[in-house]
């Protein structure tokens, strides 16, 4: 193999796509707005099992809370995903819940402009005590990051919503790698 070839296929995330890799988060954040306009409050506060899961609420603003901190990424700041606010009305008022879903939509499609190998400083807790790592990163590397954690959270909250009897979209939480069941 080439170095040409090696180089194109460690780039999948680039111009192999037909579509800004940035619009797939886009669309998995359309696709939680869709469903959010389905949900009561109630149901979308409700804590099924207080010790193993948050709320619905809870998991959509972890979700945005990493979209929103992968927008402001640039090459001044450094990024780190542990900052996030909790208790906010995100977790318990789904309108709001869909505000900040089209807010981040709108910051999608102005930062999908970027070169996703642009550079970035992350800090990572890595331990209870706080111990952190930092270390240098791509957009790129942490797109796929964002869209992975984001459908991972997706699943989390279908599963919820199935417990209260709602019904949840066909491929809703799950990977693009996972196979389609017959």
């Amino acid at each position: 193999m080439d170095v040409v070839t090696i180089a194109m296929q460690l780039q999948p995330l680039r111009a192999r796509s037909p579509v800004a890799p940035a619009w797939e988060l886009w669309r998995l954040l359309d696709e939680l707005d869709s469903l959010l306009t389905e949900v009561a409050s109630d149901v979308y506060c409700a804590r099924f099992a207080t010790e193993v899961s948050g709320s619905i609420g809870e998991h959509v603003r972890h979700c945005l809370d990493h979209v929103s901190a992968l927008l402001a990424a640039d090459s001044s700041t450094t990024l780190s995903y542990d900052r996030r606010q909790r208790g906010t009305t995100v977790e318990t008022d789904p309108a709001e819940a869909v505000r900040q879903i089209l807010r981040l939509k709108r910051g999608i499609e102005a930062w999908s402009t970027r070169s996703l190998d642009e550079t970035i400083r992350v800090a990572s807790m890595i331990s209870p005590s706080g111990a952190a790592v930092t270390g240098w990163s791509t957009l790129a590397r942490e797109l796929a990051f964002v869209v992975s954690h984001t459908i991972h959270h997706q699943a989390i909250i279908g599963v919820l919503l199935a417990i209260h009897g709602h019904a949840v979209p066909d491929r809703f939480g799950h990977s693009p790698s996972t196979p389609r069941r017959n």
